[in-house]
């Protein structure tokens, strides 16, 4: 599948989740910022937590103010560090972080998915469409596709419920590999999701032109130039869609500190 990736963020408010049920799939999409599956330590338990919440509606799971491994699903409200990797050392905005996030390279908003059937009708991952959008002009966020030829794997798998056509009771089938033809009746998935890349256009993003600091501080100041700036992201499954937003509402003094900065940072799918 296409690369994408994803962020989300903090701040008090009501975590924009979306559920939408039908008489054959109901779905839900919760986003959650997760850190940076291209080269971060904490990917994989973050990987775990998310999938374990999402399908056992679990909720939080750890604070991610204490450990980058933690599953959090994400407010209303979000900060602009939130959706911003790189390729240097940074944490939800912050350039060089301290321990226990000095080795991370920054967050994705992933558009966690949980869809489940009514008992009766099947779907497979090749039946999964996504779509995330941002709001401002350009749609620099923008991003499309679908899972066909693709397969169950780590960040993703399918359960189906068995004879009984209920899920438990021990006839259960868990697929995290294989074609993704296989019909199921859940699939939980960590989610698609994008982000801004800042330094990104750089020949060497590592040490970009004006360092590391002035990269964030430019693809910052891009969201506030263009807030509120809102991030979402769709799934359909056998025509039923639903989906989730965050959106960036910065401080009129950070706006007015940043809109000075300008220049778009390239953004980077995952």
């Amino acid at each position: 599948m296409r690369r994408v990736s994803s962020c989300a963020a903090h701040v008090a408010a009501v975590a924009a989740v979306a559920t939408v049920a039908s008489a054959s799939v109901t779905i839900q999409v919760v986003p959650s910022s997760a850190p940076n599956v291209f080269g971060s330590p904490s990917w994989a338990t973050y990987n775990a937590n998310a999938l374990n919440s999402l399908e056992n509606n679990l909720g939080n799971i750890g604070d991610r103010a204490t450990d980058p491994t933690a599953y959090e699903m994400a407010p209303a409200i979000v900060d602009a560090g939130e959706y911003m990797v790189s390729s240097f050392n940074s944490w939800r905005g912050t350039v060089s972080p301290a321990s226990p996030f000095a080795a991370e390279l920054g967050n994705r908003m992933h558009f966690g998915l949980h869809a489940v059937g009514d008992g009766a009708t099947q779907f497979a991952l090749e039946d999964v469409s996504f779509e995330i959008t941002s709001s401002d002009g350009p749609n620099s966020l923008g991003f499309a596709g679908d899972f066909v030829g693709l397969d169950y794997s780590s960040t993703r798998f399918g359960v189906d419920w068995g004879p009984d056509r209920a899920k438990g009771g021990g006839d259960d089938i868990v697929y995290n590999s294989g074609n993704g033809t296989t019909p199921v009746d859940e699939i939980v998935y960590v989610g698609v999701g994008n982000a801004f890349w800042p330094g990104g256009g750089d020949p060497n993003p590592g040490n970009p032109i004006g360092g590391a600091q002035a990269a964030m501080d430019s693809s910052l100041a891009y969201v506030a130039a263009n807030a509120p700036f809102t991030i979402t992201g769709s799934y359909t499954i056998l025509g039923d869609s639903s989906s989730g937003s965050v959106t960036t509402i910065p401080a009129p003094a950070s706006a007015l500190a940043l809109l000075g900065l300008g220049a778009m940072a390239r953004r980077r799918r995952s």
